[in-house]
């Protein structure tokens, strides 16, 4: 007999937002809009015939029957997400689901993932680029790299590499003219910011980079503003500023020479890049064999 189950991504809108409390938190988690989870709720409870949430200026409140239902829901979604995991751990080869910024992923990923495809042909990447956290219970994924103080709580992590930062601009920028000799003759040029930067990163912001240096800071207000660190790198390409160059990430265009270090001046970020993900997902041959030769590419790049 057909099982007669009520509408999958419903469903999953209304485990995350009871769980998470919100509309907003829960589209945030499964990379949609608030209204669409407002919708599928509503789609859920129009389905059911009954109200899950009393929806109050404060924010949602679960009913009787949305508090009843919610573990026994959690539950199933929990059983779902580990047997994946068994099915897909089984897998000598096959499928490395990885996640991490694109712009490290631009950076310094792609560069070298041919030779990751040449050492373990039979492995297939699947490289999902996000800001969000990567929830290992909920979501299929293998292995995360992720820009930190340290690995998260409840997870292993490795640690990749560390980054080091110093301004870089496209060479036309200074035409047949001498490049700066240091950071306050920098500030007399167009300054790029990254105003999307989280606020505990002082080293992605020019301010804190003319205070630490003992300067005006007053530059630092000045410049195009960009919250996505990919289109700020185009626009230090495309030779309309200064911008911070975070190493693993314009390790590519210094090379092409489409970017050149303005300065000897630098700052060493104390968060470090690292592979984490569950313990029991490192004994993955697949997980394995990516982190070990990850790991043997930074080691690389530092001796070289």
């Amino acid at each position: 007999m057909r099982r007669r189950l009520p509408p999958l991504n419903a469903l999953r809108a209304f485990e995350a937002s009871a769980r998470l409390g919100s509309f907003v938190a829960a589209a945030a988690e499964l990379r949609v809009s608030a209204a669409a989870v407002s919708q599928q709720v509503r789609r859920l409870e129009r389905y059911l015939d009954t109200q899950l949430f009393q929806r109050l200026a404060r924010g949602l409140v679960l009913t009787e029957q949305g508090r009843d239902w919610l573990p026994e829901l959690s539950a199933g979604f929990d059983l779902l997400g580990d047997s994946t995991a068994r099915l897909r751990a089984k897998r000598a080869d096959g499928l490395l689901t990885l996640t991490t910024l694109a712009a490290f992923a631009n950076g310094w990923l792609l560069p070298r993932l041919q030779r990751f495809r040449e050492r373990a042909p039979r492995i297939d990447v699947v490289l999902r680029t996000s800001r969000t956290l990567a929830d290992f219970r909920r979501e299929d994924v293998d292995l995360a790299i992720r820009f930190a103080p340290g690995p998260s709580r409840g997870l292993h992590g490795e640690m990749l590499c560390r980054e080091e930062l110093f301004p870089v601009a496209s060479p036309r920028l200074f035409g047949a003219g001498r490049t700066p000799d240091g950071l306050a003759a920098v500030a007399g040029y167009p300054l790029l910011h990254d105003i999307d930067a989280h606020p505990e990163q002082p080293w992605l912001s020019w301010r804190a980079w003319f205070e630490r240096a003992r300067l005006d800071p007053a530059p630092a207000a000045r410049g195009l503003q960009f919250t996505d660190s990919i289109v700020l790198l185009g626009a230090a390409v495309a030779g309309l500023g200064i911008a911070l160059g975070r190493g693993p990430h314009v390790a590519p265009q210094l090379a092409r020479g489409q970017l050149i270090r303005v300065t000897q001046d630098s700052w060493l970020a104390p968060w470090s890049y690292f592979l984490v993900a569950p313990a029991d997902h490192f004994k993955r041959p697949a997980v394995r064999a990516f982190v070990d030769w990850a790991l043997e590419e930074a080691r690389g790049a530092q001796d070289g």
